[in-house]
């Protein structure tokens, strides 16, 4: 603190970001902590997650600025990068040559950007062994969301089935040194100082001239993370506020699809493009979010978190040079010498192919033995041994990725397990045997398992009866059609949920990782689609009694499941037919709810009315008819209206159903609910002694009315019965007789007495309820 109050002139907050327009944007945000906690970072700098003092050992001032620069032009770079960040108003005043208290400098290194000549200054802040990074709470600067590809393809599936035929393309927008407009508190600013000049000499200083960073820096633990935290914000206003449903963030770049001919003009930049990228490009503008034109791009194919995607042939593909630099990294990691590295090197190298699962989505099983070996290690420079199961998977990704187009097809995704599938495969395990189903070509097959060879775990043979499932399609032949622009789409059914599991997210532990790595083999090669998909195990009695060798078991079921059951009936004509539909209509619903139905129908009507729209329930017009009401009427009640209107109107306009549950309606009335949500006011909760105190305070001499209540009350409370239940509504037009409990079901027993509830609008099944209430101790219990 005495540095700092001793130097003013080299300590500063500040940030471009216009922290009121960002602060007034927010002002709905659902998380009023979580934004006041952003703003006032941005107001009196950032803390990241450090402990100054993490141990004994740590010093007051430590200098290790020192590092070897590897050429000239670089010690001129990083000389001319410190004084230019004087000028943008990010750095200090030179001083020096020697640090003041407190203070930490370590190595500055200039590293070339990602697919340019051009260099970066990066601080090194985890040089040393009193580094900056290892004063940040790891723990807390993990967990940022990234959207990559895996987040942007199903929007862009739907983008495209909401303009058939319409040429797509995409676009992006990139904010200009990100990390550099978050500054850091003060206290913060003592430990990240700058050291350029720097000689060959460790000792001789005299040259070295120092300057205190104020921003974010490249290098530091927590720049991501907190980065995440003020982009994120930012993302939300264009999504919540500006609509702006497809769009996507990958760390600084933002990127979204539109269509070819919706092109607006940009006045900064004299040009045309595409009206979202405008209209972001217009609020970082407002709230001062820095960007150049160059980094502002679009193109019907574009290059997106480094790969090349085309929204109109709907594919990804890895440009060779990624692909080449991607196998080169992970052979030499695998064949290093003495098969150790840091565990920063496998998170670099985990970072690196999970990156390329963008595009390799089905080679994740390569990680699994990484992961189980990094898992409860911590410090980052220790030497970690990479066993004989690391080195296979990595070799058996580096081959897939070799032998790949690197091209992604995103069709494959969109395709429907229970209704487009080549072929339905059925399987089931037991701890004796293993067993699947084929339906279609009424085959079945049964194995028996060795107990000695492996698990008790079912969860072990279901997976693998998935697998040898797998493998006799492959082996059949049945996927000779297949190519990897349309792979066979095969649908396999098991009752394990962690098989679904496994095989869904292609993540498993180690010893069943084998499994996985087997199944993608084949996938890869036979071009299969595979969707393993949870059933019922009562829906399942095939493949199981397969499984446990009952064999006439399963045959007589097959039986059963092929038999028809249709006794000869008589067919209606046509009158016939249109009256029982209509009976059958108007039962569907209850008449009480089809009343209450009429009236949300009325709202929307005069909705309509008011505001001169059509009446047809289009996405946009829901979705406006939401934020009204929500603003009149609690949004909780505008959820049931939408379910009235959609009931009502679904006859007349059969997408309304489909259009209520649209991106754009959703949110609307997600966002409402956040903005005018109350909370609910509940009764206090009515209690056995509250019965009992109802009917001792009766009058010797109680009116019918006065028993009838407590009777009900008595009745209501230990049946769990409603009041509908008990009593008829008073618009005579809602009532119905269905539901009313007969004088002739009422029957008395020593202990109480019981009756019938036949029907409730819930009721499907019109089964109906036996009430029995009898007396214990001089109170009342019901069971029913």
């Amino acid at each position: 603190m005495k540095t700092i109050h001793e130097n003013p002139h080299l300590f500063h907050v500040s940030t471009p970001i216009n922290i009121d327009r960002f602060a007034n944007a927010l002002a709905i945000h659902p998380n009023r902590a979580f934004v006041a906690s952003v703003v006032r970072t941005l107001k009196i700098g950032l803390w990241p997650w450090a402990d100054t003092n993490p141990s004994s050992d740590f010093p007051e001032t430590w200098d290790n600025a020192w590092a070897k620069i590897p050429s000239t032009e670089e010690s001129q770079f990083i000389a001319a990068q410190c004084k230019e960040e004087v000028d943008k108003g990010q750095h200090s005043p030179a001083f020096g040559p020697h640090l003041l208290p407190g203070m930490y400098s370590t190595p500055n290194i200039a590293v070339p950007k990602p697919h340019s000549d051009d260099l970066r200054l990066v601080a090194n802040q985890s040089a040393g062994e009193y580094c900056q990074n290892n004063m940040v709470d790891k723990s807390q600067t993990k967990g940022a969301r990234l959207d990559s590809l895996l987040v942007f393809i199903p929007l862009l599936l739907m983008f495209s089935s909401l303009h058939p035929g319409k040429r797509l393309l995409l676009w992006k927008a990139d904010v200009m040194g990100a990390f550099r407009t978050i500054p850091v508190h003060p206290l913060w600013q003592l430990k990240q100082v700058v050291t350029s000049m720097v000689g060959e000499s460790k000792t001789d200083k005299t040259a070295w001239l120092r300057y205190v960073d104020w921003r974010a820096c490249f290098g530091s633990r927590a720049s991501p993370r907190a980065w995440a935290l003020v982009m994120g914000l930012v993302v939300w206003i264009a999504i919540c506020l500006l609509n702006m449903v497809f769009l996507c963030c990958y760390v600084d770049d933002c990127y979204s699809v539109g269509l070819v001919d919706d092109m607006t003009w940009y006045d900064p930049y004299e040009q045309f493009y595409p009206t979202d990228q405008v209209r972001l490009l217009r609020l970082w503008d407002w709230l001062g979010i820095p960007h150049k034109a160059k980094k502002q791009v679009w193109g019907e194919v574009l290059v997106i978190i480094g790969f090349l995607v085309d929204p109109n042939a709907m594919t990804a593909t890895l440009p060779d040079d990624s692909k080449s630099d991607l196998i080169r990294h992970v052979h030499q990691f695998a064949h290093v010498a003495r098969r150790r590295q840091t565990l920063h090197d496998f998170e670099q190298l985990t970072g690196w192919i999970n990156w390329s699962l963008n595009v390799y989505p089905l080679l994740k099983p390569a990680l699994s033995n990484i992961y189980a070996k990094m898992s409860g290690k911590e410090r980052s420079h220790a030497p970690i041994y990479l066993n004989k199961a690391i080195v296979q998977d990595l070799a058996w990704f580096e081959e897939h990725v070799e032998a790949s187009s690197g091209m992604f097809f995103f069709a494959n995704l969109d395709w429907n397990p229970f209704t487009e599938a080549n072929m339905v495969i059925f399987c089931d395990a037991s701890l004796t045997g293993m067993g699947f189903w084929v339906p279609e070509m009424d085959l079945g097959f049964t194995c028996a398992v060795a107990g000695d060879l492996m698990r008790d775990k079912i969860f072990f043979w279901e997976a693998l009866c998935v697998l040898g499932a797998l493998v006799w399609y492959e082996q059949s032949n049945l996927a000779f059609f297949a190519t990897p622009e349309c792979p066979a789409r095969l649908t396999i059914f098991t009752d394990n949920t962690n098989t679904v599991n496994i095989f869904d997210t292609l993540r498993a532990l180690p010893d069943y990782n084998p499994i996985l790595k087997a199944a993608v083999d084949i996938r890869i090669r036979s071009n299969i689609d595979l969707r393993v998909v949870h059933i019922s195990g009562e829906l399942n009695t095939v493949a199981d009694a397969l499984s446990r060798d009952y064999l006439d078991i399963a045959q007589s079921l097959i039986v059963q499941l092929r038999t028809p059951r249709q006794p000869r009936r008589e067919p209606w004509s046509r009158e016939r037919l249109l009256h029982e539909r209509a009976i059958a209509l108007g039962l569907a619903i209850d008449i009480s709810t089809s009343a209450t139905y009429d009236s949300h129908l009325n709202s929307y009507l005069n909705f309509c009315t008011l505001h001169h729209f059509p009446v047809e329930p289009t996405p946009d017009t829901l979705s406006f008819y939401v934020v009204y009401m929500c603003a009149n009427i609690k949004p909780r009640s505008v959820a049931s209206y939408l379910t009235g209107i959609c009931n009502k109107l679904e006859p007349y306009f059969p997408g309304v159903s489909a259009n209520r549950k649209s991106i754009l309606v959703a949110r609307s009335l997600s966002g409402c609910m956040k903005r005018y949500g109350t909370p609910i006011q509940r009764k206090l909760p009515l209690a056995r002694q509250h019965i009992l105190s109802t009917i001792n305070d009766l009058p010797p001499n109680a009116s019918h009315d006065s028993l009838l209540f407590a009777a009900m009350l008595t009745t209501g409370f230990m049946a769990l019965l409603r009041l509908g239940e008990m009593s008829l509504p008073d618009n005579v037009a809602i009532r119905d007789l269905r539901k009313c409990s007969r004088r002739s079901t009422m029957t008395w027993f020593d202990d109480g007495y019981g009756f019938d509830l036949p029907y409730h609008k819930a009721d499907r099944f019109f089964e109906g309820n036996k009430i029995r209430d009898h007396h214990e101790s001089g109170e009342s219990a019901s069971n029913s």
